[in-house]
């Protein structure tokens, strides 16, 4: 167990509850419901930023006790960057090898904390969020195996391999032999905070049941990312930065409103990093 008064050092927190409780099953009741208004509208599964099309989804990254934390790490001024699901079936041989964002993300400070939230019972067995406690406190351990992420991303690279989450390598495999990885598990309605530069990663599903976590990226008002002049954020509170476009929060689940405001904006920031279809 890792407290929030902690965090500091160790560059995680686990487990805390969220501050609305649900009824077993119900988590994982709302992802299928994504899913199939995700496959009604946009013809697939969309995986990045699904706050801004679910009211629930959006309820859910802005629960009290998620944002109550964030707070603790990041001070007032806060903007939801991102959001992800990160779906492992049983059977399904899915990895995502052990890496830390901040390489990935490319963001201009390192007050950016990610809330991974059980959907469903998540252990080791199941493939559970992994990561290397104190690991933060290197800053960037191994440069990624692309020279700009970004980039190869808009141009759809893809180095990992096929079973891989992840779209680049940043080969951290010595390190992990030499420091060895906690499994955070949780079980639906509990979260974990992890900061930017924290190594982590998840194995292979091999339970009877589906591995689902929805992971929000949380970072400070002053954060920007390196390379691009503007960029679309959701405000949670604080101090606003002129450099985000206001995302607004749905109002209706896939309305037309927040469907327009996806694809015309959204789809266009980096916060949507790693949704290529490889």
């Amino acid at each position: 167990m890792y407290n929030l008064n902690k965090f500091a050092d160790n560059g995680v927190c686990w487990p805390l509850k969220l501050y609305n409780q649900y009824n077993v099953g119900e988590l994982e009741k709302q992802f299928d419901k994504f899913k199939e208004l995700s496959i009604k509208n946009f013809g697939s599964v969309v995986s990045l930023k699904p706050h801004l099309l679910s009211t629930f989804f959006d309820d859910l990254a802005n629960d009290k006790n998620i944002i109550a934390s964030v707070k603790q790490v990041l001070g007032e001024n806060i903007y939801i960057w991102s959001s992800a699901f990160f779906e492992k079936a049983q059977g399904e041989g899915k990895i995502v090898s052990y890496h830390q964002d901040n390489p990935y993300w490319q963001l201009t400070t390192d007050k950016v904390v990610t809330a991974w939230v059980a959907l469903t019972k998540s252990q080791k067995i199941s493939g559970a969020l992994e990561v290397v406690p104190g690991s933060h406190k290197l800053g960037i351990i191994k440069k990624l195996d692309v020279e700009n992420a970004r980039k190869s991303y808009l141009n759809g690279e893809k180095t990992t391999s096929e079973n891989d989450l992840l779209s680049y390598n940043q080969n951290l495999q010595d390190y992990i032999k030499k420091n060895k990885p906690l499994a955070l598990e949780m079980m639906p309605g509990e979260f974990s905070l992890h900061h930017v530069n924290t190594v982590h990663g998840s194995g292979i599903n091999k339970s009877n049941h589906p591995r689902i976590g929805f992971a929000i990226r949380y970072v400070s008002s002053e954060t920007q990312h390196f390379e691009e002049k503007s960029d679309s954020a959701l405000h949670v509170c604080g101090k606003k930065n002129t450099y985000y476009n206001d995302e607004l929060p749905p109002t209706k689940d896939f309305s037309v409103d927040s469907l327009n405001q996806y694809k015309l904006l959204a789809m266009k920031s980096t916060g949507v990093f790693g949704n290529k279809k490889y």
